[in-house]
Parts: C-alpha cells; structure tokens; sequence
C-alpha cells in the first residue's frame, strides 16, 4: 500500500513539474529572446583624472555631477607627471578607464626646487607616453593646459628670484602651456586650455593664487566637460544622445543636408512679419568640419535680427515627440533657436550666458552654457517634449522638456509657461502676451535672424506622453 501511495505521488510531483514548466518556459524563453535582441547591456563610460593637487582638489567629482558618469579622482598633491607617469598602471589603467583626463604642471615648473622640477623636454616626454600606453587599452585622452597662477601670493612660498632668472613666473608657466599644446597637437589628442580659458576669471583660485575654491572646481570641470561626450562615443551607454547620435527606432529625419529633403520637409513660417518668398533661400554648404553637407541660415529678408522674416518650419506638426539636432555657430555672437511646436524657444546665442542665452529654455531656464563647445565647432540638443495639456477647453498641464545638451543634462523635466517674444515669434506669441496657449500642435521651427548658423542630422520623433514626466 505504501508502494502505490509513493508511486502516486511521484506521478502526481512528474506531472505538476511537467504542467509548471508550460507555464514558465514560454516566459523564459521571451525573456531570454529579448535578452538576446537587445544585447548585453553596456557598463557606464570610466573616466579617471590624473594630475596633482590641483585635480585632487575636487574637480573630479563635479565632473562626475554634470556627466553621470563614473569619475574616478587620481590626483596627488605635489605630483609632477613623471611621478604620473609611475603611477599609471596603477592608478589609471587598472580601472580600465574609457577616457583619462590629464594635467600636470603646477610641479613641473618648480624652478626653484631642483628635486621637483621636471625639464620641459622631459615633461613633454612624460605625456606623450601617458598618452601611448592610455591609447594602448583602448582609452582616449584628454589634455589640460595649467591653469593661470597668480604670481604675488606664488612668490611668498617660492623665491622670487628663481623665476626671474627665466623671464618670470608667467612667462616660465607660458613655456609649460606651449609643451603640453605641442603634445597634444603631435598625438592628435584634444587639449582644454585651462591657462587662457581661466585667465579672466580669478574667482576660480583660492587666495594662495594656485589652488581652486569649490566654485573653481565646477568652473575647471565646466571646461572639460564640454569636451568629453563625443570622446566617449564607443563607450556612450546611449549611442541616441549627442554629436552623430544614430535615430532611435521609428524617428523621421528632417534634416540631411540635401536640397530635396528640405524642400520636402520644411517651409517658410508666414507670420506676421514674413518677408521672403518660396523656395526657401537658406543655403545647403559643405560642413565646414566634417565630410558632407549642412543647411545654412542664409536670407537676406532676416538681415539686421529680423526673426520671423525668414524662419523656416516643418511642414508636419506634433504634439509630444524626442528630438534630435545639430548645429554649428560659424561666428562670435551668432544667433538662432530652435522653437518646438513653433512656440517656445531652445536659444542658440554665442556669448550669451543669461536666461535669453545658449541652451536656455528662452526665460524659463538659465543658460547652460558650460555644455557649449564653442564657435567652429558641431553642438547637439537631445530633447524629451511633452506638449502642454487642456481640460475642458482650459490649460490643465504646462508644456514641459527635459534636455541633454552635447550629452550632457542640463535641463530635467522643465516646465514651460508661455511663448516669448510676441507675435514675430511662433504660434500664440501674440495670444494674452504670450500666456494663451492653445491646444494646437506646431512643427518643429528654426529661427533665421541673419546670422551664419549650420544645422545637420535632425531627425524627430512622435511619441505619447501621458504623464507630466520627460526625463530619459
């Protein structure tokens, strides 16, 4: 009896086996198809930062605030880079950093204590092969100039007399500026010229006229930043955000660079200050950086500032959707933007660091203007947009974007109140001030106001929103 009763409950334990595995198996298997569709997933981007006092000091870690990625400080006071360059292995490459920022020079220079002072023959040496073995693993650099030190609390800790033998401290510094240039332009590797870049800003240093301040540390981090997302390119998490970003599944390219696919895509805004005429006169160029060709913000009827004369609008309208655009500022104080659904404005002003400047919701948000790249060179706007919400006919929900600026996020889930700049700007510009949104959708516009601004690889987006939440 008991033989039967172990029998029927080893059948009955086979068959509630057999039955759980119908159940779960087709699970299994979906998930491990998706596992194998999308991948094995990427690791964050590793930068490691080697220098001395000067990086130890913390601009690591703000860097690590603007980027979100992992930062890893490898800085020691008093270093010099051959003292880096022991410690490279060690300190650097045994993190198998995707990206190592260098700066060395405060110690190098030591005129005055001969044990210190790395020659400059030597010190350009001592780079070129922290750049060699980085580049060996697989990691990519980047280069920092020494920042501008102020001489009169410099020579109360060192002889003065040291440094007038050679021209003077900041002509002995220039020396050290000039070799890590030189470096950098032999290797091919990009340099952040800290000692010019900072040279009008002293509220970076601490009184010892050398060390930076907290505020230094982020402005120092500012400088860098802007540089390092598209040295982080292979290792990008996200190959859709930033310079040459690819469009994710589904997304409309509007801008290529063609004569057709304008033509097709866009047309002139006929506001009331509209004083051109079909075709569109904006011009397709060769990219003044890279192979291939560009849109140029080029019509005489804008001359003299005059937005809404010239500005050109996707012939298609959204509601919510995830951009994608780049553009390229070709002189000083150059001006443009980028307005969504024709109304509000995501400005592109050189030199502007104000809530009316660069990357800025246009008097929403301040300007985030360290993300800039600078004239000359391509910058890219990645946003997530919600279109503002109606119940009953009355505004229930603002418009709201969240916003990577060259890869970075500078704005996170930003809400917009109104349309500025009057009825010339966009679509309810000249409703209450600005104020009388209506639940209409707009094509995605880009502003003409006489300037030489370049656009490439646009592409768009439409999504659906139902929460009040851009972030991405």
């Amino acid at each position: 009896m008991r033989k039967q009763t172990s029998l029927k409950l080893a059948l009955i334990t086979r068959l509630c086996r057999f039955a759980l595995s119908l159940a779960i198996c087709p699970a299994f298997i979906a998930s491990a198809q998706s596992a194998q569709e999308s991948g094995p997933a990427k690791k964050p981007p590793t930068i490691v930062c080697l220098g001395d006092s000067i990086t130890h000091a913390g601009y690591p870690a703000e860097l690590e605030k603007i980027l979100h990625v992992r930062v890893i400080n490898a800085g020691i006071g008093g270093n010099t880079s051959r003292q880096g360059l022991a410690r490279l292995q060690k300190d650097v490459l045994a993190h198998q950093p995707d990206l190592v920022v260098v700066f060395f020079g405060a110690n190098d220079s030591r005129q005055d204590a001969p044990r210190i002072h790395v020659p400059l023959p030597e010190f350009e040496e001592n780079l070129s092969q922290i750049i060699d073995r980085s580049r060996a693993t697989g990691a990519a650099v980047l280069l920092g100039t020494l920042p501008p030190i102020d001489p009169e609390p410099y020579y109360q800790r060192h002889p003065k007399t040291n440094y007038l033998a050679v021209g003077g401290l900041e002509s002995w510094l220039a020396k050290y500026r000039e070799a890590a240039l030189r470096v950098g332009k032999l290797k091919g590797v990009p340099v952040v010229d800290l000692n010019q870049l900072l040279a009008k800003d002293t509220t970076w240093r601490k009184s010892d006229g050398v060390h930076p301040t907290e505020e230094g540390n982020r402005i120092i981090a500012q400088q860098f930043a802007r540089e390092i997302p598209p040295l982080l390119k292979g290792s990008s998490p996200d190959r859709h955000l930033g310079l040459a970003a690819k469009p994710v599944p589904g997304a409309e390219i509007i801008i290529d660079g063609s004569r057709e696919m304008l033509d097709a895509k866009w047309t002139y805004w006929q506001g009331p200050r509209f004083g051109s005429s079909l075709p569109i006169k904006w011009k397709i160029v060769e990219d003044p950086v890279d192979p291939g060709t560009a849109l140029m913000t080029d019509d005489p009827a804008a001359a003299g500032g005059q937005y809404g004369a010239a500005d050109i609008v996707t012939k298609k309208a959204y509601r919510d959707f995830r951009l994608h655009i780049e553009f390229l500022v070709k002189n000083e104080r150059g001006n443009s933007g980028v307005y969504l659904q024709n109304r509000y404005e995501i400005q592109i002003f050189d030199g502007d660091k104000t809530s009316h400047g660069m990357g800025a919701v246009i008097n929403e948000s301040g300007s985030p203007y360290h993300a800039y790249r600078g004239i000359g060179k391509w910058n890219a706007y990645d946003i997530n947009f919600r279109a503002a919400r109606f119940l009953d006919g009355k505004l229930a929900e603002k418009a709201m974007l969240t916003m990577y600026f060259n890869g970075i996020k500078v704005h996170t889930k930003q809400p917009i109140s109104q349309v500025w700049g009057g009825a010339n700007s966009g679509l309810d510009g000249g409703n209450d001030g600005g104020k009388g949104i209506t639940d209409l959708p707009g094509g995605l516009k880009l502003q003409c106001e006489g300037h030489d601004v370049r656009y490439r690889n646009t592409w768009i987006k439409e999504i659906d929103l139902k929460k009040p939440d851009t972030d991405f």
